[in-house]
């Protein structure tokens, strides 16, 4: 992990300018100078080419700021307006989705997944039939379903059939439970990657469309989108590390867990409009406290996350995301202040996602 004083040794061997797009800011706008100064420094150590961040409370954005570049073979700058891959940090949205549906009547958690009673009821249980049938969707929310996990054999990276429905038949089919549902936590991209299914099958629309309706638009989020192989219209340039492919990863699969494009001032407008309060706060909260309480109560199994956000003892709500290429961070802290910063590279097997965490809460401390 860098020490402060690696950080300004860091800073201090940036000889070239560090671009700086075009600064959202209020009257807590932290000192320019300072902030610049740590980014420096975490770009040197980790040779990242573009970062974005925003933070903002009571509804409103206080600070927005990009540094460095969209684009190296065009000296293109990132700007507060750029689009990033999220990656993981898809999950929290897929969460707050699937409440929606809880509030609306439609769906409770208790709910099965599979199996003759369950929601997605139409594939052979082959391995496991009885613990599969006894997976919920608070399991998936959780990460406690007692499979697929996201370590070396990760289904999501290894599927051989990205029709969605053969592609989970061919999972179920492939990936034997560890543990019984509800008793041991396990990262799921899969899991979420079915939260999506569910979504789609208890609403009658198609899963980035029902975000689109239900969880963005009534926070007024407009430019967010599920991502495409190929870059759309002001998104950015991914940079691997080492054997890292950025564009060999199939975002178009990934879309309840992670397939989401956006800007740093979409997820703290996300994040303030779900957990803003109703004492005042100039957007409306979009879950009503009890749902809050639901999702962001932890699960047995892990203390430290709950309903698609990793959650600590001071009421701080938390989610990274990491693909090859990206790495993101979105923090609501207890006292209503959020914030959100990207990058567009990722050195696996380092500190960098550490640091960029680590990063980001300096700047906070600064406001």
């Amino acid at each position: 992990m860098l020490t402060r004083r690696s950080f300004l040794h860091s800073s201090l061997a940036v000889s070239a300018w560090l671009g700086i797009g075009r600064c959202i800011c209020a009257a807590a706008e932290p000192n320019p100078s300072r902030v610049e100064s740590m980014v420096k420094a975490y770009f040197a150590a980790y040779e990242v080419p573009g970062l974005s961040l925003a933070y903002g409370r009571d509804g409103r954005i206080e600070f927005a700021q990009a540094y460095g570049l969209a684009n190296r073979h065009d000296h293109q700058q990132v700007t507060p307006q750029s689009l990033f891959r999220i990656a993981s940090l898809s999950k929290p949205f897929t969460s707050v989705a699937i409440f929606t549906l809880v509030e609306a009547g439609k769906l409770r958690t208790s709910d099965r997944v599979f199996g003759p009673s369950g929601i997605l009821k139409n594939f052979a249980l082959r391995k496991h039939a009885d613990w599969l049938q006894a997976v919920t969707v608070e399991h998936l929310l959780t990460h406690t379903s007692g499979g697929w996990s996201n370590k070396e054999h990760d289904p999501m990276f290894h599927g051989a059939d990205r029709d969605r429905m053969v592609f989970i038949q061919q999972t179920l089919d492939s990936y034997s439970l560890e543990a019984a549902p509800g008793k041991r936590y396990a990262y799921s991209n899969f899991g979420y990657f079915l939260l999506g299914r569910v979504i789609e099958q208890i609403s009658g629309v198609p899963y980035g469309e029902y975000v689109r309706q239900q969880v963005l638009a009534p926070l007024g989020i407009t430019d967010m989108q599920l991502a495409r192989k190929k870059a759309v219209p002001g998104e950015v340039h991914y940079y691997g590390q080492g054997r890292d492919d950025p564009y060999g990863v199939p975002v178009e699969l990934h879309d309840a867990n992670g397939g989401w494009i956006a800007t740093p001032t979409d997820l703290v407008h996300f994040a303030l409009g779900v957990f803003s309060a109703p004492d005042g706060a100039s957007t409306p909260a979009l879950l009503k406290p009890e749902t809050l309480r639901q999702m962001t109560q932890a699960s047995e199994a892990n203390p430290e996350y709950a309903c698609g956000w990793s959650v600590s003892p001071d009421g701080d709500c938390t989610h990274s995301g990491g693909f090859d290429g990206t790495a993101s961070f979105l923090v609501h802290r207890h006292d209503g202040l959020a914030w959100a910063v990207v990058v567009n590279t990722r050195r696996a097997h380092s500190e960098m996602e550490k640091d960029l965490h680590q990063l980001s809460w300096d700047i906070a401390r600064t406001l």
